[in-house]
């Protein structure tokens, strides 16, 4: 069986199958359509999973710590689990503010509707929860690399810094890259959801499972409050 790695693109999500036999990818507007394609051992997707009822998460707090200053702001802050259901960036912004005291930044609002999403999934059928998990490429590409990286990952420099480490992990992911960005539009996937779905799906081959933090945080509805990584 496979390891499904999802990642959020322009189209709607991006899916790469790694199976001893090689790749499978796929694009699908809606997430649940995806996971239904075609079956897989474990998945990992880029959304945060476990939702706070009003703190902070812990595990975004420590991704941020092992990032370290440079890389730190590609963790957005995940929004309470009390705005799900806003329909505008004022009413979201304000309910935050009265559930935790804090602000919801434009980003994490952007990416509300994939979370409600990915969320109402783990209602529709409870099978995913703890087959699918929440990880961060760039948590994942530290601990790949085993230092910190160079580069940023939109940047030309940092996307061949990226790419080099997950073609150590499979020598077929460059032609994969190649293939995907030869068959889809700008419009639809950027070439670093490219990189990050690849990147979950391979980040196994790294070694072994870890979480921040180590022992997770469970929310209201019975999910982890974690970050999966793959560590030697």
């Amino acid at each position: 069986m496979s390891t499904l790695g999802i990642d959020g693109c322009r189209f709607g999500w991006l899916g790469i199958w790694h199976k001893p036999e090689g790749f499978v990818w796929q694009i699908e507007a809606s997430v649940w359509d995806l996971i239904a394609t075609r079956a897989c051992r474990r998945a990992f997707i880029d959304i945060p999973i476990g939702l706070s009822s009003k703190e902070r998460r812990r595990c975004d707090s420590a991704a941020r710590e092992f990032l370290g200053r440079a890389f730190s702001s590609s963790v957005f802050p995940t929004p309470v689990r009390g705005v799900l259901s806003a329909k505008s960036y004022a009413q979201a912004n304000t309910c935050h503010r009265e559930i935790c005291g804090r602000g919801l930044s434009k980003q994490s609002f952007f990416i509300l509707p994939k979370i409600h999403e990915v969320d109402s999934l783990f209602k529709k059928d409870k099978k995913w929860q703890g087959k699918l998990r929440e990880a961060h490429p760039e948590v994942a590409f530290k601990a790949i690399n085993g230092a910190d990286l160079h580069s940023k990952k939109k940047t030309a420099a940092g996307f061949r810094e990226r790419l080099d480490l997950l073609s150590a992990l499979d020598p077929q992911v460059p032609e994969l890259a190649d293939e995907i960005l030869s068959q889809t539009k700008r419009s639809q996937v950027l070439p670093d959801d490219v990189l990050d779905a690849i990147c979950l799906a391979v980040m196994p081959q790294a070694g072994r499972l870890k979480t921040l933090p180590k022992t997770p945080d469970i929310d209201s509805q019975g999910l982890p409050m974690e970050i999966c990584y793959f560590e030697r």
